[in-house]
């Protein structure tokens, strides 16, 4: 065993400065200079881009189910799965055009192409302006906040999921949760959000994975007298 320490300890000796300083940044979820510069890691512009394109076919499949809807009443929908799955339900909803009468669907496919562009951007290690981050940031949170506000009108106004609806809640939450990440660990939001951001950073997929957790098991409890209906 102890001849077996030298060689265990030259080993961390042949590190050079700059890698060693480079894990403990990685270790400490410091930010690095490409972030600092505008630039995000790989991550982040994979879950942009990934997240984008779900939530662009959510909203993709949502335009055509109320453009065969509006043209036949009468249609089955796909996404009309059974008395508690069913997006028929809020075409044509008031709850469906909050926004100047503009179908959630029309805003949501062009929030999502947004980020999908970001996403493709970055991955071509494109870098992009502090206020740029923080716009998408804050349409992310806007995301967040339309969620809570959608979900309490499904669960306790009507009583009813849209299936492609939750399908961008599911993508939403970790777009915003790396984006929030991520930008106060590179100083968009001053340098005192970096310590917070690197906490984050460091927790972002528990994070996520608690919310989703959190999430099914509200549902399931929350329509618990109603999965007789869907088994």
């Amino acid at each position: 065993m102890e001849s077996e320490r030298p060689e265990e300890l030259s080993e961390v000796e042949q590190l050079s400065e700059a890698e060693l300083d480079r894990r403990i940044a990685r270790y400490a979820a410091l930010p690095t200079d490409e972030q600092r510069r505008g630039g995000a890691p790989r991550e982040l512009a994979f879950v942009m881009t990934i997240t984008g394109l779900v939530g662009m076919f959510a909203s993709l499949m949502l335009i055509m189910s109320e453009k065969e809807r509006l043209s036949d009443p009468s249609a089955h929908l796909l996404c009309d799965i059974n008395p508690l799955l069913g997006c028929g339900t809020w075409i044509g909803a008031w709850q469906n055009e909050v926004f100047f009468g503009v179908s959630n669907s029309v805003l949501g496919l062009a929030f999502f192409a947004g980020i999908t562009g970001l996403g493709l951007v970055l991955l071509a290690r494109g870098r992009f302006d502090f206020w740029l981050w923080k716009l998408a940031t804050l349409g992310a949170s806007l995301g967040i906040m339309w969620i809570v506000w959608f979900g309490y009108q499904s669960y306790v106004v009507e009583g009813s999921l849209c299936p492609y609806c939750v399908v961008t809640w599911l993508a939403t939450i970790p777009l915003f949760v790396h984006l929030l990440a991520r930008t106060m660990q590179a100083g968009a939001w001053g340098s005192g959000a970096e310590k917070a951001g690197s906490a984050l950073v460091r927790n972002r997929w528990i994070i996520i994975v608690l919310v989703y957790v959190v999430l099914v098991a509200f549902t399931v409890i929350w329509f618990w007298d109603k999965w007789a209906l869907v088994f």
